[in-house]
């Protein structure tokens, strides 16, 4: 009887666990996406905190809505092009099997685990009679994405498909003080989604676990929370703004089923499908940014954020059927990113943009898997607005990030204090880039 319940637990825990972690290396640090309007991604990925100048700043400083000349709406998305290659650098795994000894795991490299993937958004601004009091609501995706790696990868053992969506709706509003200073803020409705398959070694296979003897664990949890932003904007003078933006932590209680399969001979009786919880803490975000205009249509703009990955120090997974909590350490530390750049209007109809941004990974050497090959990075974004008529904008915009390189040493144990005790180590190189393409229209009433 503990061989086959002691596998059904721990299968289930590393689903539960890697579900919420392993889509993440997506396009900032951690899994956070910057990429949140168009006019944001041609600015490096950051910059509305202060300049304010289109709906986008519901997301990054509702406060500057009251910069708006006119009631605006605004559609738009940008296309995410991530690569990462691996290198196998000997992974092994140690079983029964192989008599105690590690033995190659084997498999393929995994090729490029992302296909394009679409971040799109939705920003309405409208002012109250007077002015002074701007009403709005956004729609965004603030953190995830997803990698699919061929099922008989060299990484298996941590995941093969893996996909963490949310989506946040924030109706927010804004009020003019005086010609000086703005307030405003919303409320965060977020919707988080996760699913996950990863491969579960075979404790017995003579010789060491193979893809064609590997067992199967299966993910699916969503949850609904809600939290909050508040901003200010202070106008030193008419060319000169600061904005700072607070963004509220959330923690998502993903409920999930779980389904363990493909287990044979002694550890069968752990094949099954039962409820599962785990939770997924998000960070709070701390942004600080000021724009100048330079001289005539030139502006000049920094931005510095803070994000409180520390809140995220472990993954607990927690049965229906009252068995211990599987846990999985974490230990993510603050992260912070810093962008420079400019907008310069070229003529009246024709406003371009640039700016660059650094940041920083909030994972640490020994807990990185290859799920999350995440690493300080850098980013640069280009971009342009034409106004087609009178009322409406075109924005186009391109986003490009390069992280360092990155080694991954990792051991996992499964079936833990039992007679099919195993782990696996995986040791991998990698080398990550990407391409978000974006484009989007703004109606101005």
């Amino acid at each position: 009887m503990i061989i086959t319940r002691i596998p059904r637990a721990c299968a289930a825990g590393f689903a539960i666990l890697f579900a919420i972690v392993s889509a993440k290396h997506a396009a900032a640090g951690g899994f956070y996406l910057s990429q949140q309007s168009v006019t944001q991604v041609g600015r490096g990925g950051a910059g509305g905190a202060a300049i304010g100048g289109d709906a986008s700043v519901i997301y990054t400083n509702p406060a500057a809505l009251t910069t708006l000349a006119r009631p605006e709406i605004s559609l738009g998305g940008g296309v995410l092009m991530p690569r990462v290659d691996f290198e196998d650098d000997g992974s092994t795994a140690a079983t029964p099997g192989s008599g105690g000894a590690p033995v190659a795991i084997g498999g393929s490299d995994g090729g490029n685990p992302y296909d394009p993937t679409l971040v799109p958004n939705f920003y309405l601004a409208y002012p109250v009679p007077g002015d002074r009091l701007w009403l709005g609501i956004g729609i965004s995706t603030p953190f995830g994405i997803g990698v699919k790696f061929p099922k008989g990868w060299f990484g298996r053992y941590d995941a093969i498909r893996s996909e963490l969506t949310t989506v946040d709706i924030a109706p927010s509003l804004a009020v003019k003080i005086n010609k000086y200073v703005s307030v405003g803020g919303g409320v965060d409705i977020q919707y988080a989604e996760a699913y996950q398959t990863a491969a579960v070694p075979n404790p017995f296979a003579p010789g060491g676990p193979g893809a064609a003897t590997d067992g199967r664990s299966k993910l699916e949890g969503e949850d609904w929370s809600v939290g909050f932003n508040a901003g200010v904007l202070i106008t030193l003078a008419p060319s000169t703004r600061i904005g700072l933006h607070y963004r509220s932590g959330i923690t998502q209680d993903l409920d999930g089923e779980n389904t363990v399969s493909g287990l044979s001979g002694p550890l069968a009786g752990g094949n099954g499908r039962f409820s599962a919880q785990a939770e997924l803490d998000l960070p709070d975000i701390v942004t600080l940014a000021a724009s100048h205009e330079l001289m005539a249509g030139l502006t000049l703009f920094g931005e510095f954020q803070w994000f409180n990955w520390s809140r995220y120090q472990e993954i607990r997974g927690e049965f229906a059927d009252g068995r211990a909590d599987v846990v999985l350490p974490q230990n993510y530390r603050d992260s912070i990113a810093a962008v420079l750049g400019a907008e310069y209007a070229l003529a009246d109809d024709l406003t371009v943009r640039c700016g660059f941004r650094y940041e920083t990974t909030p994972t640490r050497d020994e807990y990185r898997t290859t799920t999350v090959p995440d690493a300080d990075n850098y980013s640069l974004g280009a971009g342009l607005t034409y106004t087609l008529f009178e009322s409406l904008k075109l924005d186009v915009a391109v986003f490009g990030t390069i992280w360092e390189d990155t080694e991954i040493e990792r051991t996992n144990e499964f079936f833990a204090g039992t007679a099919a005790a195993t782990s696996t180590t995986v040791k991998a190189h990698a080398e990550s880039r990407s391409i978000t393409a974006a484009i989007g229209l703004r109606y101005l009433f």
